[in-house]
């Protein structure tokens, strides 16, 4: 009696110690984030008080401008279109990619005459590819529409692939033993398990695409975060530079908690699950 009540002793204690161990942790955590971007702005400053503002300029510098630009509208027209074309390359390129990668999953012939072709084009840097196609569609938004599709194009391929490939092997044969057709196989087994590793490359591929139209901005256009960015560094404005850098962080954030919003409603409604039970119980793939 003496052991068994030690030994529950024991267990209560150390199941005490990890709940406290677990809260200081989460505590540290929270205040991590709440101190590094006043931390981070705290050594701009003293690192800016040092140079000129021609190599880098005071964040309450920048904040003004940045504040000013969305007053006077300036700002506007440069966002509109690079979000235009950064959510136009996202959709044109995971449709793609998801099409591309449910196909090479399902059918090997696909698989040995697609795949290598589609590694092959990787080697080929998209930004490349900029100045012809200017040429061919002119300074508009298809250009910089296409390279971000290509951009976020492959990482929905190898996702949807590995996704739909890594089904456990006893769930399929508890369905080929009751006949399910392929599609059925398709519909009800592989894409349902296939959701976190897609989602994992839907995120990959929305920061791809951020970067491959604001890229693309660079070699013609004469809206967009990207064309601002070139028209400061012409006029040597730095501090406007550090506008439209910050601008692009916030719209990457903004674009990343989107993406987990939509997660998290498509888990719901399929799995009836969180993020976390999914991610427990679920392999996430990325590349």
């Amino acid at each position: 009696m003496t052991i068994e009540i030690n030994r529950i002793d024991g267990d209560t204690e150390a199941k005490g110690s990890f709940i406290t161990n677990f809260s200081s942790q989460k505590l540290l955590g929270q205040f991590l984030v709440l101190v590094t971007p006043f931390l981070f702005l705290l050594i701009w400053h003293l690192i800016a008080a040092g140079t000129t503002p021609l190599i880098l300029p005071n964040p309450y510098d920048v904040f003004m401008r940045l504040v000013s630009y969305f007053i006077n509208g300036r700002i506007w027209p440069h966002l509109f279109m690079t979000t235009q074309e950064i959510l136009a390359g996202f959709v044109l390129g995971s449709v793609l990619g998801l099409g591309f990668g449910t196909l090479v999953s399902e059918s090997d012939i696909a698989r040995k005459v697609i795949m290598p072709y589609i590694i092959v084009t990787q080697a080929l840097p998209k930004f490349a590819l900029a100045p012809m196609l200017v040429i061919w569609f002119g300074f508009g938004m298809a250009p910089k529409v296409i390279i971000a599709a290509l951009i976020a194009f492959f990482p929905l391929v190898e996702n949807t692939f590995m996704g739909l490939t890594t089904t456990p092997q006893p769930q399929l044969e508890l369905f080929r033993a009751l006949r399910a057709s392929r599609i059925t196989t398709l519909l009800k087994l592989r894409i349902p398990h296939a959701v976190p590793a897609i989602f994992s490359g839907f995120r990959v591929a929305l920061m791809l695409s951020l970067v491959g139209a604001v890229v693309a901005e660079y070699v013609g256009a004469n809206q967009g975060l990207g064309a601002l960015i070139i028209v400061s560094q012409g006029t040597l404005d730095t501090e406007l530079m550090f506008v439209a850098f910050v601008i692009l962080t916030v719209l990457g954030l903004c674009l990343d908690w989107l993406y987990g919003l939509v997660y998290k409603i498509v888990l719901v409604k399929l799995y009836g699950k969180t993020i976390d039970d999914v991610s427990s119980s679920t392999t996430r793939l990325s590349v």
